[in-house]
């Protein structure tokens, strides 16, 4: 995620991980982490990528706000520079 060292994760995500099992739970997480890393994960299990797509999906939302936002600050630091 473009050299980003931190991301939110969304405690609405509660419901569908307390339906996994302990195993899945974690392959998720290490899913999610694989993901917010760049390592474009290949998901074969039909459970993952069904409880993954909402939280990929709310993950590029997000990381379109922060470019967003870097690109505004960018512009009014290079306005309070001049």
């Amino acid at each position: 995620m473009e050299n980003k060292k931190s991301f939110i994760l969304y405690t609405d995500i509660h419901e569908t991980v307390k339906l996994l099992d302990n195993e899945n739970a974690g392959k998720l997480f290490k899913l999610i982490l694989s993901y917010v890393n760049d390592e474009n994960p290949i998901v074969d299990d039909m459970l993952l990528k069904i409880a993954f797509e909402p939280i990929r999906q709310q993950l590029k939302r997000d990381l379109q706000i922060w470019n967003n936002k870097k690109l505004v600050r960018a512009e009014a630091g290079r306005k309070g520079g001049l």
